[in-house]
C-alpha cells in the first residue's frame, strides 16, 4: 500500500504525508508504520477536502521576523546594537528601528486607555 500511495499520488501529497509521519514519530513518538499510516490518511483527507483548488502555504515571515524582533529586544542592553546586528545578520540601522518600535509597544501596553 505504501508504495501505491507514492507511485500515485502526487508530489505534494506524497511530501505532506512523508512529513506528519516524521513529525508524528519525532514530536508524538509514535512508530514509524503507525505515523506512515496516519501521514497518508491526512494527505488523503486533504485532498478531500482541497483537491483541486490552488492552495498558497505563506512562510511565515511576518510571525518568525516578530519573534526574531522580540529576541532582540529581549537581548538589547542598551549599547550591544552592533552586536546584535551581526548576530542576527540586520544592519545597525534595523537594530536601532527595532528597539524605537518596540519600546513605544512596550510604553504603549503601559499606558492607561484614554476615556472618549
Amino acid at each position: 500500500m505504501k508504495e501505491t500511495f507514492r507511485s500515485k499520488g502526487p508530489e505534494l501529497l506524497t511530501d505532506l504525508a512523508q512529513h506528519v509521519a516524521a513529525s508524528l514519530v519525532e514530536l508524538a513518538k509514535l512508530d514509524k508504520d503507525r505515523s506512515e499510516q496516519v501521514g497518508r490518511v491526512i494527505a488523503d483527507r486533504m485532498a478531500n477536502h482541497w483537491g483541486g483548488q490552488n492552495i498558497y502555504f505563506p512562510m511565515g515571515l511576518t510571525q518568525r521576523t516578530s519573534d526574531r524582533d522580540d529576541q532582540i529586544y529581549r537581548e538589547f542592553t542598551g549599547s550591544n546594537h552592533a552586536e546584535l546586528a551581526r548576530k542576527y545578520g540586520v544592519s545597525l540601522q534595523w537594530i536601532y528601528k527595532i528597539v524605537k518600535n518596540k519600546r513605544e509597544q512596550e510604553l504603549a501596553a503601559k499606558r492607561p486607555p484614554t476615556l472618549q
